[in-house]
């Protein structure tokens, strides 16, 4: 299923995507005269979350927990987490504008004790960059290329989609059932400048291993290489974005030596006109995983690479500060013939698929204050014919500045 989706979306997607801010609005606290600025960007949300539905198979590997077939509440963090974030800004210097940011993202909840120890925080931002007519250098830690834009375009980026119950950690959106999470790497990145609504951005990638459980290529000579082009324009009240973003890395195994390769593409087309969107987005590559990209269930029992596609689209209406969207993604990964000699003898299935429906409300009081519900509905099914189906209802809202 997932491969005829992607199929209609890359005969419809075009090579060139956008690349939108993601930074809130900014509270500067101090401006000297020299021209140094000092800023402030953040946010805080709590949901409410409950889940219902199936227990997880028994004799399977690999797949997003869903939950034990209990029903379960939590108060917790949505897909993103609080974030308190600083920026600095230097004086236009012989026509260099230099900047910092240092974001940290902490979340409310415990992972679901009374110890207050296991809140996380943690620092996925931490860049400077330097601007000029040439484009722009980020050098530090911010949000992968790879799928970015994937993830950023999801209608659940702002809600919760689905959620690890016990976890101190955030919900998941759609990872898993859409895109495979980016992450947050440390990167020396390239950005061009913007033409006729067109730009470029390479990046040279701390490497990870490629590895599932019990295996692991963890020797790592070079870097990952990741870019993504993006288009962004309006015609006559229609505005486009559109985007296609790729990934390579290698490693190797420590003992025998023999090389593993991870690839991928990955790409989504937006339209809007005025309260209305549809937006579309796939993915297609090998060794990425299904879930958290290259560390996890990325290779098979003899270290093969394993092949991975999904897709999500959706469509939303604003009316009156009130966005009602519904969207539909699904990750698939594909059985090797190790993985599939190892079932058939009476050992573990791998996983399959993972889909995921979802309706949302989204309503923005003012500029700063947000209420959102959700409801999602996650199946993970497993070669063999086994699968586990678990209902999400989330009420919340943001605080942001």
């Amino acid at each position: 299923m997932c491969r005829k989706f992607l199929g209609i979306f890359c005969s419809v997607a075009v090579l060139f995507c956008f690349s939108p801010s993601t930074s809130l609005a900014e509270l500067v606290i101090v401006s000297t005269d020299q021209g140094w600025e000092f800023s402030t960007d953040g946010m805080v949300n709590l949901f409410a979350v409950t889940s219902s539905g199936d227990e997880r198979p028994d004799n399977v590997n690999n797949g997003i927990t869903l939950g034990d077939g209990n029903d379960s509440f939590r108060l917790r963090s949505g897909f993103l987490p609080g974030v308190l974030a600083f920026n600095v800004k230097a004086p236009t210097t012989n026509g260099l504008d230099m900047g910092a940011r240092i974001g940290f993202y902490p979340n409310p909840q415990n992972a679901n004790t009374k110890n207050s120890f296991s809140a996380q925080i943690d620092l996925r931002e931490i860049y400077f960059t330097v601007d000029g007519t040439f484009g722009q250098f980020l050098l530090g830690k911010t949000l992968s290329l790879f799928q970015g834009q994937n993830t950023l375009t999801g209608m659940t980026l702002m809600g919760t989609g689905v959620s690890a119950i016990s976890g101190g950690g955030t919900t998941l959106g759609n990872i898993g059932y859409g895109y495979i999470y980016p992450q947050f790497n440390a990167q020396i990145r390239y950005t061009t400048p913007t033409r006729y609504g067109c730009k470029l951005a390479v990046g040279i990638y701390d490497p990870s291993v490629i590895a599932s459980t019990g295996i692991e290529a963890g020797v790592t000579k070079a870097p990952r290489f990741e870019s993504e082009a993006s288009y962004t324009g309006d015609f006559n009240g229609l505005s486009v974005k559109t985007w296609i973003s790729g990934l390579y890395q290698t490693a190797e195994f420590e003992e025998s030596g023999d090389e593993v390769e991870a690839n991928g593409v990955a790409g989504g087309l937006a339209l809007g006109f005025k309260g209305a969107e549809l937006v579309l987005s796939g993915f297609d590559g090998q060794a990425l995983g299904s879930t958290l990209m290259l560390d996890t269930d990325s290779l098979d029992p003899d270290g093969d690479e394993r092949d991975s596609q999904g897709y999500l689209a959706q469509f939303s209406y604003t009316y009156n500060k009130t966005k009602f969207g519904v969207a539909y993604g699904c990750n698939e990964i594909d059985e090797t013939s190790t993985e599939e000699a190892l079932r058939l003898g009476g050992g573990n299935a791998e996983l399959e698929e993972q889909n995921m429906l979802t309706f949302g409300i989204y309503h923005d009081l003012n500029d700063h204050f947000k209420l959102i519900a959700e409801y999602s509905q996650a199946e993970n099914t497993w070669f063999g014919g086994q699968s586990q189906d678990v209902d999400f209802v989330s009420v919340g809202s943001f605080f942001m500045w």
